[in-house]
C-alpha cells in the first residue's frame, strides 16, 4: 500500500472542498477501497474519512424513503420499512455478502464500488476502468463472470452491487452533492 494522508471531516462541505484535489478518496465503510489500496489499483495520497458525516438515517415518508449515504447496509436491509415496503431491496444487500461486510460497507460505498473484475484488479494487465485508452484485456480474456448486455468495445465489466440492481428495479432517485452543487439523477436522466 502507498503512503497517504489521512483526515476526518465532521461537515459535508468541508468533506467535499477537501476532496477536489488530484488523488483524494473518500472513506467510509472502506471494504472495497482498503482491498483495492491493498492491490496498488487505487493509490490515493489522501483519505478523507467520512464516518461521522450526519448521513446516517433512514427517513420514511409517505412518498418513498431517503437513505444517508453512510447508512451501513445490514441497518437498511434489517430496518422496518424496507422489509415491508421495498422487501426486494432488504432481500439483495442481505443476499450480496457476509454479514461482516454489511455491518461495515455502507449504501454510498455500495453505489460507487468498483468492479470485481480481475484485468482491473490486476495491474498487469491493460484496464480501460483503470487506466482509460489502455484496452480492456477482458475482451479477449476469461469473461464468464462479465456482461452480456450492456457491453461495448472498451469494456465488458460489470458492476458488482446487487444493492444497485434492487435500486433500479425500484426506480430509485440518487441525490449527490459535489464542488457545484446538489444533483439528481435516475435511469431516466
Amino acid at each position: 500500500m502507498e503512503p497517504f494522508a489521512f483526515v476526518r471531516k465532521d461537515d459535508p462541505a468541508a468533506a467535499i472542498q477537501l476532496a477536489g484535489g488530484e488523488g483524494a478518496k473518500f472513506l467510509g465503510g472502506g471494504s472495497n477501497l482498503v482491498d483495492l489500496m491493498k492491490l496498488y489499483v487505487e493509490t490515493p495520497s489522501r483519505l478523507i474519512d467520512i464516518n461521522h458525516l450526519p448521513l446516517g438515517q433512514i427517513e420514511v415518508t409517505e412518498a418513498g424513503v431517503r437513505i444517508g449515504a453512510m447508512v451501513r447496509n445490514s441497518d437498511l436491509a434489517y430496518h422496518a420499512a424496507i422489509r415491508t415496503r421495498y422487501p426486494v431491496l432488504s432481500e439483495a444487500l442481505l443476499s450480496g455478502a457476509t454479514a461482516q461486510i454489511r455491518n461495515m460497507a455502507t449504501v454510498g460505498g455500495n453505489l460507487l464500488q468498483r468492479t470485481r473484475c480481475p484485468y482491473f484488479r490486476d495491474t498487469f494487465w491493460p484496464c480501460n476502468k483503470r487506466r482509460p485508452g489502455a484496452g480492456c484485456s477482458a475482451l479477449e480474456g476469461f469473461t464468464r463472470s462479465h456482461a452480456v448486455l450492456g457491453t461495448s468495445d472498451r469494456c465488458i465489466a460489470t458492476h458488482p452491487s446487487d444493492m444497485c440492481v434492487a435500486l433500479a428495479a425500484l426506480d430509485a432517485v440518487v441525490h449527490t452533492t459535489t464542488r457545484r452543487g446538489k444533483r439528481c439523477c435516475n435511469r431516466a436522466n
